[in-house]
């Protein structure tokens, strides 16, 4: 039997506007052989909030988040608060991790695929009450999916935590049970939802502590509105001009000079009022919104 030499007789790499390619051009005894090896696709990336029973967005150090899938395979992240704006987790998903019967099928996790994601705190294993998010996009490559996952338990299964629901039950006379406090209603009547309220991380029983942004004033370095902002929660500023199309707004602190780079969200490291000073273009503007993740 003909021993086989194999030889290569050049490479090249070659980048396209969407990929780049290595080929290899080999020759054996037996003849011409071409070689092609690819890169793998780019991960896809899920982020996103965890909160505790309260609502509280959880800080770095205090828990890792852990996905399994049926087949064994294991990815873990810590947190990292501000890592992406309003999130404090990202955990790539590798392309070729085994979530799917083919490596190499374009997508890493699809909606049939199984799979749980769970939070380790200290020694104690949760499994997140409420997992929100767009699961029809999941695994499409070098894109990225939101899962926002709640902590606690969730005995009546509408979305709010039994200990805050205790905690509002008691502030508001201690003559209701959990099941009396439904997200939809409006404990303080400000206008919030009771799940809106918890999300934000307002009190839903003080009407006078609610979620609201003010315009303050209208200088030439444009005009400064004002909100209350909690530890942990990342805010942005939407703006408007008929209040049916919004868009992100640019924004700088009252306290930073007008030359510091505008962003367009701001994470709370404490409890304060933040003044924003609108800025770019705001000839059309005439409405502004406050978001909170």
């Amino acid at each position: 039997m003909k021993s086989t030499v194999l030889s290569v007789l050049r490479s090249c790499i070659r980048a396209g506007p969407s990929a780049r390619w290595v080929r290899l051009t080999a020759a054996t005894s037996l003849g011409l052989a071409a070689v092609q090896a690819f890169p793998p696709a780019p991960p896809h990336i899920l982020y996103g909030t965890v909160r505790d029973e309260t609502g509280r967005p959880m800080d770095a150090g205090e828990a890792v988040v852990v996905l399994e899938t049926a087949g064994g395979v294991r990815l873990r992240t810590g947190l990292t608060p501000g890592l992406i704006p309003g999130a404090n987790y990202r955990l790539a998903v590798p392309m070729d991790a085994g979530l799917t019967p083919d490596n190499y099928q374009p997508t890493a996790l699809r909606p049939e695929v199984s799979f749980r994601l769970k939070v380790v705190v200290g020694e104690t294993v949760w499994l997140p009450l409420e997992m929100q998010g767009r699961f029809d996009q999941l695994g499409q490559p070098a894109q990225r999916t939101r899962i926002d996952l709640t902590l606690g338990e969730d005995l009546d299964g509408d979305g709010l935590p039994d200990a805050w629901e205790r905690a509002l039950a008691a502030m508001l006379g201690g003559g209701l049970d959990e099941e009396d406090i439904r997200p939809g209603d409006d404990a303080d009547h400000d206008g919030l939802s009771n799940l809106e309220e918890y999300l934000a991380g307002t009190y839903a029983f003080d009407p006078e502590d609610g979620f609201r942004i003010e315009l303050i004033e209208a200088g030439e370095a444009g005009p400064s509105v004002e909100f209350l902002a909690l530890r942990g929660r990342t805010y942005s500023v939407e703006g408007s001009a008929d209040l049916h199309s919004w868009s992100p707004v640019a924004f700088r602190l009252g306290e930073e000079d007008p030359s510091v780079p505008a962003r367009t969200t701001y994470r709370a490291e404490d409890v304060r009022r933040v003044r924003a000073v609108i800025a770019g273009d705001l000839t059309r503007l005439r409405f502004f919104r406050l978001m909170v993740r």
